[in-house]
């Protein structure tokens, strides 16, 4: 809802700890935020998610 698994504010592709908090996407899903307004796109993580769903598809683990 919020893309944090493509923002430069989360550690991991999986969108997991924000930087401007662990709890900031429950903040905005309390808050009723449509959109979070700290959103930046990172291409590097939307590269390894598409990187790990060929991958599943294919098969290959990565070694």
């Amino acid at each position: 809802m919020y893309k944090c698994d493509t923002c430069k504010s989360a550690l991991d592709e999986h969108g997991r700890n924000c930087r401007h908090g662990i709890l900031f996407p429950l903040l905005l899903l309390m808050g009723n935020f449509k959109k979070c307004m700290n959103y930046e796109f990172d291409a590097e993580k939307m590269e390894l998610q598409l990187l790990r769903k060929e991958n599943e598809r294919t098969g290959h683990t990565g070694e």
